[in-house]
């Protein structure tokens, strides 16, 4: 004879078997429930990692923004001057870093992106492609004006030498009685060429070339003239072979200056472009 088991009263009483299938039973609808509430707290928790993932990745893109217009506008400055002989010194802004990714899980933005900005999902990932450009940029910046400095200032040095052809080197000529005089005339009239040249001097109140305002004219009009025109008189005066090695010198200097700054103003002109790129995906992903 089974025993029989009852809730309150007598009518509603099971059996053994019939008492484990409802505990049973009971036991699985607690586990789904439980289930229910896990999965929605675990996704509820989701949602707001992604949402305060999201939140950040906002409010950090306006300095960001910031800083990639004042690079644009800094390069521009730079490779506008490198056609003049005083160039400015580019400066980037220490904001221009993608250090604030590293306190953003990524997944979780992913997912932000996923579910609620699909629309803009292909654009957020191109701004993670862009990362790695603007924020390794600094040292691949420093490394290429550092390199370009180096060299010029070499050449620049050697460049600076064109004062040597209307001074020192001029007036020793002028005191040396064992030259010809056919050489100390054509040195004269050139050296005083140079000094009345207009168009590539800027003159003073007294009528004194003190500031060199034309490189290219000096080098193309008067320099690389004076190397040429000088050859006859070398093999009769060691100074007019020394003059000729030093103008020759000061041209190459010239030629090797003007490839650099064309490089150098390329290479940046495409940053400038990659920047404009970024700046017009960033924006399409601010809010």
């Amino acid at each position: 004879m089974s025993e029989e088991y009852f809730i309150l009263c007598q009518k509603w009483s099971l059996d053994s078997n019939q008492w484990s299938i409802l505990i049973g039973g009971i036991g699985v609808l607690l586990t789904l429930i439980g289930f229910i509430i896990a999965f929605s707290l675990y996704n509820k928790q989701r949602k707001d990692v992604s949402t305060d993932a999201f939140e950040y990745f906002q409010s950090s893109l306006p300095e960001l923004k910031q800083s990639i217009e004042q690079t644009i506008s800094n390069l521009k400055e730079f490779t506008q001057t490198l056609d003049t002989d005083n160039f400015v010194n580019p400066i980037l802004s220490a904001s221009l870093n993608d250090k604030f990714l590293n306190k953003i899980n990524l997944v979780d933005l992913r997912r932000f992106y996923l579910e609620n900005r699909n629309d803009k999902l292909e654009k957020f990932k191109s701004f993670l492609v862009d990362s790695n450009f603007f924020g390794y940029y600094h040292s691949y910046f420093t490394s290429e004006i550092n390199y370009f400095r180096t060299n010029y200032l070499e050449k620049e040095k050697i460049f600076s030498q064109w004062q040597l052809l209307r001074s020192n080197k001029f007036f020793s000529t002028i005191a040396d009685l064992n030259e010809r005089e056919e050489y100390k005339t054509f040195y004269a009239n050139w050296v005083r060429n140079l000094n009345e040249d207009r168009t590539i001097f800027e003159f003073n109140d007294n009528g004194e070339p003190p500031k060199l305002i034309n490189r290219k004219e000096l080098v193309e009009n008067q320099i690389r003239n004076l190397a040429q025109n000088i050859f006859p008189f070398i093999q009769f005066s060691e100074r007019a072979n020394d003059v000729n090695l030093i103008a020759n010198k000061i041209v190459s200097a010239y030629a090797d200056i003007t490839e650099m700054k064309t490089k150098v103003k390329e290479v940046f002109e495409k940053d400038i472009e990659k920047f404009e790129k970024i700046l017009e995906n960033l924006n399409a992903i601010l809010e």
